[in-house]
């Protein structure tokens, strides 16, 4: 029950916002698929190719927190558009840059010590670019750790939040990949709607 109401408050939030939502999805797409473009990274052997594409990817961060920022935005009934996407390079680049480095570095520190728990740990940072949204005075550091954790108690529910899509995920792969164009910003709304139910609660805890 508890995440299929969370699926029709995202469905309700996309209600007259599904072409703005499309839009923003593709054209995040078309961005980070342009270092791999130019660049033009050789398959085979490792080089400087391949390192532009990782750190011009990487500098490309600050659009995926937007994006993210759209996703809530429009979860708590605000209107989005694609200057979401530009907002966090005009506030907090630097520290967007730095928050996905140190969020890299600690998940693959965890991964290298085993897998499990470097997938466990990355259910734990996932709220991070969401409370950037909410907090953007906290650290870099802080801002990990916050969503450390709110995630406490809730990194099972995310992960069956989730499942519940594997349905709509194949049928994105049936219809070669079309229906993704509605399915991610779906997903995407859904756990909007997640990290907003867990705030509050974590919120009311810490009071």
């Amino acid at each position: 029950m508890y995440y299929s109401k969370l699926r029709a408050k995202a469905r309700e939030s996309l209600k007259g916002n599904w072409l703005i939502a499309i839009g923003l999805f593709v054209l995040t797409t078309i961005i980070f698929t342009l270092p791999d473009f130019i660049f033009n990274p050789n398959e085979y052997d490792f080089s400087w190719r391949d390192v532009a594409v990782i750190l011009t990817t990487w500098l490309l961060t600050p659009i995926t927190v937007g994006l993210t920022w759209a996703w809530i935005d429009m979860s708590r009934g605000k209107s989005i558009s694609f200057g979401h996407l530009v907002h966090p390079f005009q506030t907090i680049f630097a520290k967007t840059i730095f928050v996905s480095f140190l969020q890299g570095l600690f998940l693959l520190l965890w991964t290298l010590l085993f897998i499990v728990p470097g997938i466990i740990k990355s259910f734990s940072y996932m709220m991070t670019f969401y409370i950037l949204r909410d907090r953007p005075e906290l650290s870099p550091l802080e801002v990990i750790t916050e969503s450390r954790k709110m995630m406490n108690g809730h990194k099972g529910e995310a992960f069956v939040l989730g499942l519940t899509f594997i349905g709509w995920l194949l049928l994105g792969v049936v219809t070669l990949g079309i229906g993704f164009l509605w399915i991610v910003p779906y997903i995407s709304v859904t756990f909007a709607h997640f990290y907003d139910t867990i705030r509050e609660e974590y919120e009311a805890k810490h009071a």
